[in-house]
Parts: structure tokens; sequence; C-alpha cells
């Protein structure tokens, strides 16, 4: 029998999935002598633990916590109320229950403390000794510093690489819906096409692709577009900077970051040539992208190394006089925006079965002004799945 949600939960994860996440973190918890974990989210977009152990997000800066013991359920820790119920409402948790709330928010400095307070009262009244906070360089200072010298004898240690190694293997039911996720931004992306005409602002374009994604079910999104005339250099940027008008004869390049029903992340990234056809330049640069992509994908396989990959990819970049690429341009995605493992160096985590990768190619050198694409990839045992369906030709607005 399909199991059945209040009718406010919009794309909830099933109770089983989290059940399994709880059961798989604290075996490791209790194998590592840790008595309990922390996660503490501020945004949709960062902070994911939170949201892989309860299925509940903060949103725009109003932080949330939880608190998963080693043996029982979540207790969450909310900005708001007093009353306790305001939120997260208990009657729509997916899994535990509510501990305390105060109004504590950044902006006043008077509450910096607040949140530490009540996590520092559970932490007393369970007897818990070794605390691990998931997510350490997410974590506000005040409230590490709270807990650290106001409960004695206790130890916290950062568990994010325990924490991680687990979630950046997806379960089936994970795999389902990032494919949802994909699925609906090539929807978003079909539509680029006939919105991205002569005289229409960037940043009226990504209104139209969020309106589009949030009608099918989307929740969090981060898109990048850039547009110039061909023959310049084709660059994304963030919202902030989105207000050139679209001219005919541009070139766009229009990446969504966006997270698809159930809170979970995937990539996808077209070139498009504005009101003419796509001169040869754009064409090489497409199919030399096509290229660079379909070498770094062959490198994605169980057990591959990701500073291995870095090195393999940046000889590959030089051996065609393109420059190297030092910042970040091929990661996991889960409910954070990026998840670990990263292809860079510094990572230790490998490659293995059921994790996803989103590739982001930006070709610099050799000539090379929008050689740019972005795909979402499923390893699996039997070789690599690409979630995009979107073709990756230019695409004629």
């Amino acid at each position: 029998m399909a199991e059945v949600f209040h009718e406010r939960l919009k794309s909830p994860i099933p109770t089983a999935e989290l059940e399994r996440r709880t059961e798989k973190l604290q075996s490791a918890m209790k194998a590592n002598g840790i008595d309990c974990i922390i996660a503490q989210n501020i945004t949709q977009y960062m902070g994911g633990c939170n949201r892989w152990l309860t299925d509940t997000t903060a949103e725009n800066n109003y932080p949330q916590s939880s608190i998963l013991p080693s043996d029982g359920y979540v207790r969450y820790i909310a900005c708001s109320g007093p009353p306790l119920d305001l939120y997260p409402p208990s009657h729509l948790l997916r899994i535990g229950k509510p501990w305390a709330a105060q109004p504590y928010f950044s902006p006043f400095n008077f509450t910096k403390t607040w949140e530490g307070r009540m996590a520092a009262r559970w932490i007393k009244e369970n007897n818990a000794r070794r605390v691990g906070v998931a997510g350490m360089e997410m974590f506000f200072y005040n409230y590490y510093e709270y807990i650290n010298e106001n409960v004695d004898g206790v130890e916290i240690i950062d568990v994010s690489d325990m924490f991680d190694e687990i979630r950046a293997v997806k379960s089936n039911d994970e795999i389902e819906f990032l494919r949802k996720t994909a699925n609906i931004q090539d929807k978003a992306m079909a539509y680029v096409a006939s919105y991205a005409q002569p005289g229409v602002r960037e940043y009226e374009l990504r209104s139209k692709l969020m309106q589009v994604l949030t009608d099918h079910g989307g929740e969090e999104m981060v898109i990048y577009i850039g547009s110039c005339p061909q023959g310049e250099q084709l660059n994304p940027l963030p919202s902030f900077f989105q207000n050139r008008v679209l001219e005919k004869g541009d070139m766009l390049y229009v990446k969504l970051s966006t997270a698809g029903p159930g809170g979970l992340f995937a990539t996808l990234g077209r070139v498009f040539s504005v009101g003419c056809e796509a001169n040869s330049e754009m064409l090489s640069d497409k199919a030399a992208a096509i290229e660079a992509e379909r070498k770094l994908v062959s490198m994605l396989k169980p057990g591959a190394d990701p500073e291995t990959i870095f090195e393999e990819y940046n000889k590959y970049l030089k051996s065609f006089g393109y420059n190297t690429v030092d910042g970040l341009f091929a990661y996991s995605q889960g409910y954070d925006h990026v998840e670990r493992p990263s292809i860079q160096p510094g990572e230790t985590m490998k490659l293995a079965e059921n994790m996803n990768i989103a590739v982001n190619i930006s070709l610099t050198g050799a000539g090379r002004k929008s050689a740019l694409c972005a795909n979402t990839y499923i390893i699996t045992k039997n070789g690599i799945e690409k979630l995009h369906a979107t073709q990756e030709n230019i695409i004629h607005c």
C-alpha cells in the first residue's frame, strides 16, 4: 500500500528511506563511540546534513538544527517560538520530535548563545560525552563555543568524513528523486528557446525558468546565465549580474543547478544561439566541449581517486592547448548544492557505485569562447548513466 502523507508535504521522502539513513548513521556512531550528532542548517543550498536526517530544511538564515542520539530519535531545535510547535510544526515532522525553540537571529548579537544553550541542555540531560558535528565548516562558532565551554567533560568532534561517506552513496530512492530533478530540468531547458528572444533581459529568463521548475515540483534553485555577442568570451554569471539584454546574434549559456521534488540537486547546462544560427566557431567549441566531457566521464568509475582524475583531466586540457582548471568542475550533489566527493586536490573519498557526479565543462584558451556544457551522471556497476535527455547540440532560439 502506498504511503499516505499530510497534504502540506509536497514531495516527501519515503519514511523507510529516512529510517534507513538513521539506522546506517547510528550504526556508525556506535562503532565510533559517538553519543550524538548535531547537524545545523541555515539555508536551503548548503547544510544538507540536516535535511538528510529529517527531510526538513531551514530557509534563508532561519537556523534549524537536529540532534540524533546513537539510540532513539531525532530532536529538533528551531529558530522560532515559543511556542515550541511554531516551526517546524510537529504534525508535519517526518521523523523525531521537537526539543526546543527560541527566536535567535543572526542580526541579534544578544541571542548568539541561545541555540547552543538549547543543545547543551539536551547534552547534559542525556549525559552525552562525545558529540559529533556533521558539517563542521558550516557550524556556527558561537554554537560550538557555548557547548564546549558550558558542558563539563564534553568532547566535540568533526564527524563530517563519516557522515559524508554514508550519504555520498545514493540509495535507490534517492536515485529516483535525482531522476525527477533531471527530468524537470530538461523540461525547463526546453522552454529557453521560446523565451530567450532579442530584447529579453537575462533575469527575466531566470524568472521564467524558476516558475517552470517550481510548477513541476522544483524546490531550491541556483541558475547561472551568461550572454554575449558571438565571438566574445561567454561567461556564466550568478543572479546578481543577470541584467544584460539579449540581442540578435548572441551566444547564451544557461546552467540549472537546482533541486527537484524531494530537494535533491542536479546540474544541466546548455549553449544557445539567439536569433540566428550558430557560427562555425560555436559549432567547433561545442564539439570540443562534448569531447572533453567524454574524456572526463570516462574516468568516473568505482574506486577512482578524485585527485588522480583532477590531474589526468588537466593533462588532457594542456595537451590541446587549453587552460588548466584549478576550480571546482565535477562534484557530487544531494541536499547540498555541492557535495562530496569532489574532483579536486585534497579530496580523500574514492568514487563508488551509486554516487552521482555533476560534470561542468568550460574550455578556455586555444581560441575557445563558448565551449561550455554541464550534465549529471550516476556511477553504476555497468558504467555511467546520464540523467539528462536535453540535446547536446547548440539550440537555436
